[in-house]
């Protein structure tokens, strides 16, 4: 028993902080374009009535906005851009939530906001970085 905890601690000390440093480690302005790709194809997918796929493809948004979240809260200089990160992930809640209960008209709204949004205020002050 003894032996199997500190197989488990040793194996948790190894990987630990290759699990903080994968967060950390990500290509900020790829992420910004599969956002852009991302969100252009939810559109498309509400649009040809492709909810599961466009579902998925929201899901990879929040999780995108969540890398986003943390990005800038690790900067510690961005309280906007953190605060905009956590309305995307909550936008795309909006679009997933549309979608849930076969709502395609308010899915396509929210996923026109979400794109909008994205190009605006967040974009002018922190693009490029």
């Amino acid at each position: 028993m003894i032996r199997k905890t500190l197989r488990i601690l040793a194996l948790t000390w190894i990987l630990a902080p290759g699990a903080a440093f994968a967060e950390a480690e990500f290509d900020f302005e790829e992420l910004m374009k599969d956002v852009e790709t991302k969100i252009q194809n939810v559109q498309n997918t509400i649009s040809a009535q492709d909810t599961a796929t466009a579902s998925a493809e929201t899901k990879q948004l929040q999780e995108a906005f969540k890398l986003v979240e943390g990005y800038f809260a690790k900067r510690g200089d961005a309280a906007d851009a953190v605060a905009d990160a956590q309305d995307y992930q909550n936008k795309a809640a909006s679009i997933q939530n549309a979608l849930g209960v076969g709502d395609l008209n308010s899915a396509a709204g929210a996923a026109n906001d979400f794109s909008k949004q994205c190009r605006g205020a967040c974009h002018d002050k922190y693009k490029p970085l």
